[in-house]
């Protein structure tokens, strides 16, 4: 037969492993599953701020080929500037009023100059190339009077205007 002294030191040993099972094996358990996604959690909000930050930068060189300022004579100082590197002459410089399109603003310009045909294509490559992003609206080309070599061009470009990007801040 069993001893009562042994009998209830097996039952106390049982009872201190469940309770140290229960108190300290799974409490631990739980607090380790919780650290974990804890720490997963982080991991993603560190990517999501990484992945912000990219696009911002990227939205902020896309943004720095528009306009500095929402200014037409500023489009027109910059073509103008393209357009004598080709040696155009130009005829007419019409700044149209600039458009609201909230938050941005389109500006543009009619042109009209002199050239010749292969001035015309390459200031319209040097137009598609340049730093800042231009768009040609329209485009008529026709001879000028008396100068078989010579192109009378009619051209408008635009652009649009953002305002720059507000850097969003952290915790």
């Amino acid at each position: 037969m069993i001893k009562p002294a042994l009998l209830l030191g097996i039952i106390g040993v049982a009872f201190a492993g469940l309770v140290g099972y229960h108190g300290i094996y799974v409490r631990q358990q739980a607090q380790g599953r919780l650290i974990q996604t804890q720490i997963a959690q982080e991991e993603t909000d560190q990517q999501a701020r990484a992945d912000v930050a990219a696009m911002l930068q990227q939205v902020e060189a896309y943004r720095r080929r528009l306009p500095p300022e929402p200014d037409p004579s500023w489009l027109v100082r910059e073509v103008v500037a393209l357009g004598e590197r080709e040696g155009l002459q130009f005829t007419n410089l019409n700044p149209n009023a600039p458009q609201p399109l909230q938050p941005f603003t389109r500006l543009s310009v009619t042109l009209q100059f002199r050239a010749s045909y292969h001035q015309v294509g390459t200031f319209l490559d040097h137009l598609e190339h340049a730093d800042y992003h231009f768009r040609v609206d329209s485009l008529d080309i026709s001879r000028s009077q008396g100068e078989s070599n010579q192109a009378a061009v009619r051209l408008t470009l635009s652009t649009v205007y953002a305002p720059p990007v507000h850097k969003v801040s952290g915790r």
